[in-house]
């Protein structure tokens, strides 16, 4: 009997955090945050994230990726172009100060906002 309800209790609790995450991928953009996260929700709906902020066991595989691409000539040449078709993403990442040649990634957002990965 005790196992039966070690089970149920496990299975549940894995149910609940397939459910969070995703929940978090519908979720709207993150506001601004504590250092923590280092992520900050400007007002042109423009998330800003560090890189440094995902290395962490639960954003490994993200903060790998960027990683990747942040040593990458072609991928850094691609987040500067889609940084120079778009001047309202340029300026908003310029108020909040942002050093434009250390985006590593743009990614757009099925609402248009855009989530940029500096590192």
């Amino acid at each position: 009997m005790n196992s039966a309800v070690k089970l149920t209790l496990a299975g549940a609790m894995s149910i609940a955090s397939v459910s969070g995450a995703a929940l978090a991928q519908t979720a709207d953009p993150m506001v601004d945050t504590t250092a923590t996260t280092a992520s900050t929700t400007m007002s042109d709906n423009v998330t800003v994230v560090l890189m440094t902020t995902l290395n962490s066991e639960s954003t490994r595989e993200k903060f790998t990726k960027i990683e990747r691409l942040s040593q990458s000539e072609t991928a850094m040449a691609e987040a500067q172009a889609e940084l120079q078709k778009d001047p309202a993403l340029t300026a908003a990442l310029g108020a909040q100060n942002v050093q434009l040649s250390n985006v590593v990634l743009v990614e757009t957002a099925a609402n248009g906002g855009k989530t940029v990965y500096v590192k």
